[in-house]
């Protein structure tokens, strides 16, 4: 009984702590002015050499200032991630779904009369394979490279102002090999999630898909703040293993918002307008520890990988 409720409260806590992010991130700029703002020392206490130090101090301050308003904000990163793929993208397809093409088919309906509906019935793929191609497979693909830029961007710019300079690791091909075998992992995980679909039980596959979107979210989100403080893939992947039902509560809003629509695009979009909040949100959390017992959900992908590359690059086992 209190292992069950210890996995519930978990679950709940990593919830709670996913959404935070929509209260913080309209105040991390603001926050960080307000601790940027130099401390007034009387100067009738200084010597000459205080005097001295203290203006080489103003200085290191004011050039930190002007590095903070250089740096684009975390706030003003987010308003380019709503406006990119939730007005440009995310609304362009509702308008062609919703207003172009019924209007079309209406006035198809007014010049053929009764011939209209046969009409429609070829002109609607063939407008929507156009449309796809033309604008929104170009758009979606453009909008991922700039989102990829701007999530590191929040990211970093977050973790700075919280946490600090980042420990990264050390070299220069051990964080690229790294970064690779992350994207590679992650790929394939995903895969093993859409695969679950198609489970025969009826019920559990879904589940268990949704179980995976949701962890595999919380290590899209907490991987900018891990690889900041210099962590590993193996040490990463363990980490989410032992406290599994923290992370799955904290992806899983994000893992149901993004699995309902029917439409990849949309489904991108609404994962690229969201996903800076969660980013904000795991640089801030404090993730529950030791609720349940180790369950290896990157095994089987780990496995796969290592032998697929050669074993002096594969990546240890978590």
């Amino acid at each position: 009984m209190d292992s069950l409720k210890a996995l519930l409260y978990g679950i709940l806590r990593g919830i709670k702590d996913s959404l935070r992010g929509f209260y913080l991130i309209l105040n991390y700029d603001n926050e960080v002015r307000r601790t940027d703002k130099p401390r007034q020392t009387p100067t009738r206490e200084l010597t000459t050499l205080g005097k001295r130090r203290a203006a080489q101090q103003v200085a290191e301050k004011k050039q930190k200032q002007a590095s903070h308003r250089d740096e684009p904000g975390v706030l003003k990163r987010f308003i380019e991630c709503c406006t990119l793929n939730g007005v440009v993208f995310i609304i362009s397809l509702l308008i062609f779904d919703y207003l172009v093409l019924p209007t079309l088919e209406w006035i198809l309906w007014a010049v053929l009369q009764e011939s209209g509906g046969s009409v429609w019935s070829y002109a609607r793929p063939a407008l929507s394979t156009l449309f796809s191609l033309l604008w929104a497979l170009p758009l979606f693909i453009i909008s991922r490279i700039i989102n990829a830029i701007w999530f590191q961007d929040i990211a970093d710019s977050a973790y700075r102002q919280k946490q600090g300079r980042p420990m990264l690791m050390p070299g220069t091909s051990k964080p690229i090999a790294d970064m690779f075998f992350s994207i590679v992992i992650e790929l394939f995980f995903l895969i093993q999630a859409n695969m679950l679909m198609f489970l025969p039980i009826v019920g559990v596959g879904y589940c268990l898909s949704v179980v995976h979107m949701a962890l595999l979210n919380a290590l899209y989100a907490f991987e900018y703040k891990w690889f900041n403080m210099g962590w590993e893939l193996h040490k990463r992947l363990s980490f989410i293993e032992e406290h599994w039902p923290y992370f799955m509560g904290f992806g899983l809003p994000l893992a149901i918002i993004t699995m309902y629509p029917a439409s990849t695009y949309i489904s991108g979009g609404l994962f690229s307008v969201l996903f800076p909040i969660f980013i904000i949100s795991a640089n801030e959390a404090e993730p529950v520890m030791n609720t349940s017992p180790k369950l290896p959900w990157f095994a089987m992908v780990v496995k796969f990988n290592n032998r697929i590359f050669h074993k002096s690059f594969a990546v240890n086992p978590p």
